[in-house]
């Protein structure tokens, strides 16, 4: 949860610079997955309900802004349900 709270307001920030519909994608299922994590119970988690999956590569599509320390939070947060659900 903290990587994903992390990861939505490093987004948010750059919303506020940027303001690509991408990112607005983006941002909506990071919160997605926070509300996922925050209301459905342990044993029910399935790998399906969080979409965060490409967004990296969402991002990179629409700002080509491939130093951005974002990126890396991002992909943290993926790796985290990997190993969650693996």
């Amino acid at each position: 949860m903290e990587q994903i709270n992390k990861v939505i307001v490093l987004l948010e920030n750059e919303y506020i610079k940027k303001n690509k519909p991408m990112q607005e994608l983006i941002i909506r299922r990071y919160k997605n997955a926070k509300n996922v994590l925050e209301s459905t119970p342990l044993e029910s988690l399935k790998r399906e309900l969080f979409k965060i999956d490409g967004g990296v590569r969402a991002y990179l599509e629409a700002s080509s802004d491939y130093m951005n320390p974002l990126l890396g939070e991002m992909n943290k947060a993926e790796k985290l349900l990997d190993k969650f659900f693996s």
